[in-house]
């Protein structure tokens, strides 16, 4: 793994091809955070990571990948297309 690229194809895809680094259009992302997280959001417009990410195909509706792990949170967090 490349420290500084993220390579959607190390990573599971929707049975319609859709990846971690697909459109918007194509791929909904959904973050879960914690309580202190929440209340960072909110006050302070920063937070630290989630705890939770989930990808979910636009086309199927399959949630094809998600991350728990804080490695894996904070590898996509940081390399991520925005």
């Amino acid at each position: 793994m490349n420290a500084n690229v993220l390579n959607p194809n190390n990573y599971k895809s929707s049975s319609a091809g859709t990846n971690i680094a697909s459109s918007e259009n194509d791929v909904s992302i959904q973050e879960k955070y914690s309580s202190i997280g929440w209340f960072m959001i909110t006050w302070f417009g920063t937070t630290q990571n989630p705890y939770y990410i989930g990808f979910t195909c636009k086309k199927t509706g399959e949630l094809f990948e998600e991350f728990t792990d804080k490695k894996d949170i904070e590898y996509f967090m940081l390399y991520r297309v925005k």
